[in-house]
């Protein structure tokens, strides 16, 4: 696959690519193939959660030096975030001619990524708010991942970088920029995830896609969606409660 981009992949996938195939022949006895899903717990989600929590401890742990330095550190995330971007794009477009039903920033952690990038140019706390609460789903998706790509593809890079901001940028804007989630916060980011949702269902009906995994649901896909989707109303309502909850007594650390 490699050879075959060669004179057409852009020279960071190009890159990428070449050190994934070379470390998949190393490597691929222990972690999931080039292009395979990782297991629930096997080694490359291991390494996923591994990462996370190192560099979560690290954020608190100093978290002084953070907001001594939080222009420097927010340059560094913002930088990374957009090359999430490119990575993720870059790679569907060129290794998977961006078939639509894949490729469309209508996943809730793409939006939460882009989201995630506007609010560290603009400090707006009303995106943050939004960006803390949609993120949240990407607590899901770590934790029991489905559908992802391994640390040897670009696409398994682009995931870990972009739940690895996603889910650590809440409680990055609170230390650094003194962001608060208040009680009552998750009724005025709710009726956003409503939207949210009503448009992944439309885009998935006009291109097959699998947006917000209503297509290949992870939990229950037995369940039509007459049922599924209330329940998943449900769901995102009590997660962002327990969010909210979360939020609030954290805030108050800072």
């Amino acid at each position: 696959m490699c050879l075959f981009f060669y004179n057409k992949t852009p020279r960071l996938l190009h890159f990428l690519c070449i050190i994934s195939v070379k470390a998949s022949k190393i490597g691929s006895e222990f972690v999931a193939a080039f292009g395979e899903y990782i297991a629930i717990l096997g080694l490359d989600h291991m390494l996923y959660m591994i990462g996370l929590i190192m560099i979560g401890t690290a954020l608190f742990i100093k978290r002084d030096k953070v907001v001594d330095n939080k222009k420097v550190v927010t340059l560094i995330i913002l930088m990374a975030s957009i090359l999430q971007q490119i990575i993720l794009y870059g790679s569907y477009f060129h290794f998977m001619a961006f078939d639509l039903a894949e490729s469309l920033p209508f996943h809730i952690s793409r939006v939460s990524s882009i989201l995630g990038i506007i609010y560290l140019i603009t400090k707006n706390s009303k995106v943050f708010k939004v960006v803390s609460f949609f993120g949240l789903f990407a607590w899901t998706s770590f934790l029991y991942p489905s559908r992802v790509h391994g640390v040897l593809h670009p696409i398994g890079i682009s995931f870990f970088i972009n739940h690895l901001v996603t889910l650590l940028l809440p409680f990055y804007g609170m230390i650094a920029y003194g962001e608060v989630i208040q009680k009552g916060d998750k009724k005025s980011v709710f009726p956003w995830f409503l939207l949210y949702l009503a448009v992944a269902m439309c885009v998935n009906w006009l291109v097959d896609g699998n947006y917000f995994y209503l297509k290949h649901k992870p939990v229950l896909s037995s369940l039509s969606d007459v049922i599924y989707i209330p329940l998943l109303i449900l769901f995102a309502y009590i997660i962002f409660s327990i969010g909210e909850w979360a939020y609030t007594r954290v805030s108050k650390r800072f």
